[in-house]
């Protein structure tokens, strides 16, 4: 009976060491997942910085674009205005040049 009993008993163990190397087994995988959902995680908090830096260039650019329009529009009506100084200027020196009748 002490033989069986001793049998049982060394059946459990191993059956019990089993389980421990499953659950090390699992253990490991289960860190090895923790440090890659860091690394995702930092990787995902870098492309999120990066995104925020993109959004303010492009904010930047809009702006620097909208005040390039603006003094474009500005030159424009300088440039109309000064053409239509320099064609009535040439209006007056032809009018000038032709002969009174």
């Amino acid at each position: 009976m002490l033989e069986q009993d001793f049998r049982a008993l060394n059946s459990r163990i191993d059956s019990l060491i089993q389980k421990i190397q499953a659950l090390s087994a699992e253990n490991h995988n289960l860190k090895q997942t923790s440090g890659d959902t860091r690394q995702l995680k930092a990787q995902l908090e870098s492309l999120e910085a990066e995104s925020q830096s993109f959004k303010a260039k492009e904010a930047s650019w809009h702006a620097e674009r909208s005040k390039l329009l603006a003094e474009k529009e500005e030159l424009s009506r300088k440039n109309d205005h000064a053409r239509a100084r320099v064609e009535a200027i040439i209006l007056r020196l032809k009018a000038l040049e032709s002969p009174e009748v």
